[in-house]
């Protein structure tokens, strides 16, 4: 009989650690990954890409986002925070991922229309601020509170190459195995979620480091 309770004791206990273990390696896997590139060679840099630093930079970033996802907005001010510490060997480059609502594609789309502007990073915070009013009256309203050319902003927001560039960069990261937002991609390792100012740091340097 003691040999029984012993062997149910040590089941439940094997059953308890292999529980918690894949719970654990499930938490890990959703904020770090090695990316597998086999299918697209790396994060493509376009000509259209919208990106800010310098062309030199050795680390080139890519972080793939929805204008709707609060995660994303959230993430904003610590990555900002990393890029700004490392400005002269680091470049972001935005990278459309609109998946969370019909409004998150035409977010993006309104996005690029002020870049033709040369108004990107300044559309790319207001659309962040302003996650919970995003419909087609507001991103004009963007784009009056920015001063740009609202007649060539509505007329780019039909433009069905500018819809291309977005579908591009989702499907480019569908490609890549991206089911979420944010997902930051540096070097090999996609950081998935918020990631904190620590782990930006840490695979910035990591990278720079090669």
């Amino acid at each position: 009989m003691n040999n029984k309770i012993i062997t149910i004791f040590l089941a439940i206990g094997a059953l308890i650690v292999l529980v918690f273990g894949i719970d654990i390696i499930r938490n890990r896997s959703n904020q770090e990954k090695e990316f597998d590139f086999s299918g697209i060679t790396r994060p493509i840099l376009y000509e259209q890409s919208p990106r800010t630093g310098p062309s030199s930079a050795k680390i080139t970033i890519y972080e793939y986002a929805d204008f709707n996802c609060p995660s994303c907005k959230a993430q904003s001010a610590d990555l900002n925070r990393a890029i700004e510490k490392y400005k002269s060997s680091v470049r972001l480059v935005w990278k459309d991922f609109p998946f969370l609502s019909a409004s998150s594609k035409q977010a993006a789309i309104a996005a690029r229309c002020a870049k033709a502007q040369e108004k990107f990073w300044e559309y790319h915070d207001w659309l962040f601020n302003n996650q919970n009013i995003l419909s087609d009256a507001a991103f004009e309203s963007g784009a009056q509170l920015f001063g740009l050319n609202t007649l060539a902003f509505t007329q780019c927001l039909q433009d069905d190459t500018i819809e291309n560039l977005v579908e591009q960069d989702f499907r480019e990261g569908q490609a890549l195995g991206i089911d979420s937002t944010p997902t930051i991609v540096i070097g090999d390792v996609g950081l998935v979620g918020v990631s904190s100012y620590q782990d930006l740091e840490a695979a910035i340097i990591n990278e720079l480091s090669k």
